[in-house]
């Protein structure tokens, strides 16, 4: 008969995860929670919704001069995010990837969303930073550059919203089978990559005008902060109440 190993087992492929000691592990998992946060707030603070492309030169360099002030903070905020969302992908790949021996296709679907977390989380970093960008000098700047620069911040939100349909979408489909974490946040998880892939309908509308598919994208990130909290709970639950870790010198039975 062959055993298949499982997690937390005398295996040490199975126990990559626990390399770490717990106080870091547990930071890790709250690495998510971090995240979340940050990025709510940087996403707040940010430029917010730019004037259509044909409004006016006024509308242009007043809304520079509303946002100016508060746009480099949400860009520095959602910065900061990224380094900790990065670190909260590793651990949910290690996650996915410990239920591949008894759920076929996780260790891929992990794989998948570590990729589409480090697309997702680049694409909105780097349209924060465009919009900081084109804000910097408030009022006082060239409005021709103000709208070159923060109608180009539309690519990147794009990519951005590419890359966590790709991430929420794995991570749904691996809690789906899996289990590993709670079913409910694996529903929250699919509404997310869904809202995310509406906004790609905006190249075909226009990137320079409202469109209700770029709604989309505020409930992909409500669905993300909400994903991303959850299981960053639960992930820190795990390590906590997880068997006792040997010590110094101590060899596992």
């Amino acid at each position: 008969m062959t055993l298949v190993p499982t997690p937390g087992s005398g295996d040490p492929s199975a126990r990559s995860t626990d390399a770490l000691p717990r106080r870091w592990r547990q930071l890790l998992a709250l690495s998510g929670f971090a995240f979340a946060v940050l990025l709510l707030l940087g996403w707040f603070l940010s430029g917010g919704n730019t004037p259509d492309y044909m409004a006016t030169d006024e509308d242009w360099t007043t809304w520079a001069g509303e946002v100016g002030p508060r746009s480099g903070i949400g860009a520095s905020l959602i910065l900061l995010g990224g380094v900790a969302f990065l670190f909260f992908a590793a651990t949910i790949r290690g996650t996915l990837g410990s239920a591949e021996p008894t759920v076929r296709g996780s260790g891929t679907l992990g794989y998948a969303a570590f990729g589409g977390a480090l697309v997702g989380i680049a694409g909105i970093g780097m349209a924060l930073v465009n919009v900081a960008s084109a804000t910097s000098a408030g009022a006082d700047a060239d409005p021709v550059a103000i709208r070159a620069v923060a109608t180009a911040s539309a690519g990147p939100y794009l990519v951005a919203a590419m890359g966590f349909a790709a991430f929420l979408g794995a991570v749904g489909l691996s809690t789906l089978l899996s289990g590993s974490f709670s079913r409910w946040t694996g529903v929250v998880a699919l509404v997310g990559a869904v809202a995310f892939l509406l906004t790609f309908f905006t190249a075909v509308v226009g990137l320079g005008e409202d469109s209700a598919f770029g709604y989309g994208f505020l409930p992909g990130i409500l669905a993300l902060v909400i994903w991303s909290m959850a299981t960053s709970i639960a992930e820190y639950r795990a390590v906590a109440t997880s068997t006792r870790e040997p010590a110094s010198g101590e060899v596992e039975g």
